[in-house]
């Protein structure tokens, strides 16, 4: 790439699982510029997609420090505790650069930043998290969990050295709106990127009559309304497969029950594969794609699905409305309308024409905006623009 460079680079992030899957490249391509890396987490969120996730960090050669605060608890004295950990790392270790991504590793990072007085921090705001997820019927836990956390971020946003990536263009007017941030700090990179590589060889005339829904097993990423619009439509389709695929052991307050799962299993109207490490396979072979949840950053499994030749249902929400074109790669949903899902997967299902010029054109979507090598150089110059300023400043 032409850099080099003799900073210190330390990732913060909920757990290993997500930094293997969304951050890895960035942090080896800039080990390769010459950046010092290390990574902080707190506990994992699925044992079942930790194990091979640190494998993966352990062999790129990244120091991995685990923290005691994990992505979904709110027991006051584990977070404090995990919080000092972070802090107190931090000043040992001075990093000139911290990159914080996840709800938490932003929040915890934001904070203990601040505390160690660290130069230059970036903050990945991946969506806005569990914490700004709309709901109904969230109950009053739920409630002061959003409110906490926002007022905690007023602190941890207020760096006076930070540049903010936002994936979307709704969280990014949703953090000039609060005030985290103001327009000089903020960066859109639309996703972390997708190894397009590993999708040249798709044949979209060659794909299966099958529909997959890639994602942790959480009723926010629209597991339930999925399988009630397969209950609709298989019968009308009973030589279509319809697959979930994600790890259903995670800690989220959002969780399906494995038993509710092995129920739809029972019935005929799932495949449920749990945790795949990688994707590729499934893409390659899928004909749709469907992710009706309530609110993203920008879903990589989205993007990796375009890359792949797949037709896309998503739903009108933040982050997943702008990874797909309507009406050219895609379709969407509103949020949690069971009946527009289902119409919208048995349209596709029965419009074979359609499908594939939705494949065709996420293809070169995916290609021209998408490309895991565009979204690590904009993140390394940022790293390079922090470290700069921060130089100056001492």
């Amino acid at each position: 790439m032409g850099r080099r460079s003799s900073g210190k680079l330390c990732f913060v992030v909920n757990h290993g699982a997500f930094f293997a899957s969304h951050r890895l490249p960035i942090a080896e391509s800039a080990m390769r510029a010459g950046w010092q890396v290390t990574l902080v987490t707190g506990q994992a969120g699925s044992a079942q997609m930790e194990l091979p996730s640190v494998e993966k960090i352990a062999a790129a050669g990244i120091q991995h420090t685990r923290t005691f605060f994990r992505s979904d608890s709110v027991n006051p004295i584990r977070e404090l505790i995990g919080l000092i950990q972070l802090t107190s790392y931090l000043i040992r270790t001075r990093p000139d650069v911290v990159h914080c991504v996840s709800p938490k590793g932003v929040l915890y990072g934001g904070i203990a930043a601040r505390l160690a007085r660290i130069q230059s921090i970036v903050l990945a705001v991946s969506g806005m998290g569990y914490a700004f997820t709309p709901v109904s019927n969230g109950g009053i836990a739920r409630y002061v969990i959003s409110h906490v956390y926002r007022a905690l971020a007023g602190f941890a946003f207020g760096h006076d050295n930070k540049r903010v990536i936002v994936q979307n263009g709704d969280d990014r007017q949703t953090l000039l709106q609060s005030g985290l941030a103001c327009v000089q700090e903020l960066i859109l990179i639309p996703g972390s990127g997708v190894d397009l590589s590993s999708f040249q060889s798709v044949r979209i005339e060659e794909k299966s009559k099958l529909v997959v829904l890639p994602a942790r097993m959480l009723r926010d990423k629209g597991v339930a309304e999925y399988v009630d619009a397969i209950r609709r439509i298989k019968k009308h389709v009973p030589d279509w497969r319809f697959v979930l695929a994600g790890a259903a052991d995670y800690h989220n307050p959002s969780s399906v029950p494995v038993e509710q799962i092995e129920q739809w299993q029972h019935e005929g109207l799932v495949d449920w594969l749990g945790h795949v490490e990688n994707m590729v396979t499934y893409y390659t072979d899928a004909s749709i794609v469907c992710l009706p949840s309530y609110r993203e950053g920008m879903p990589k499994a989205l993007l990796e699905a375009a890359a792949a030749g797949c037709a896309v249902i998503t739903t009108d929400a933040v982050g997943c409305r702008e990874a797909i074109l309507p009406g050219v790669t895609g379709e969407l949903v509103p949020v949690r309308d069971v009946e527009r899902l289902s119409e919208a997967i048995l349209g596709l299902i029965n419009d074979k024409k359609r499908r594939e010029a939705y494949g065709v054109a996420g293809m070169q979507l995916a290609k021209s905006r998408y490309g895991i090598d565009a979204v690590i150089s904009s993140t390394l110059d940022i790293y390079e623009d922090l470290l700069n300023v921060g130089q100056q400043k001492l």
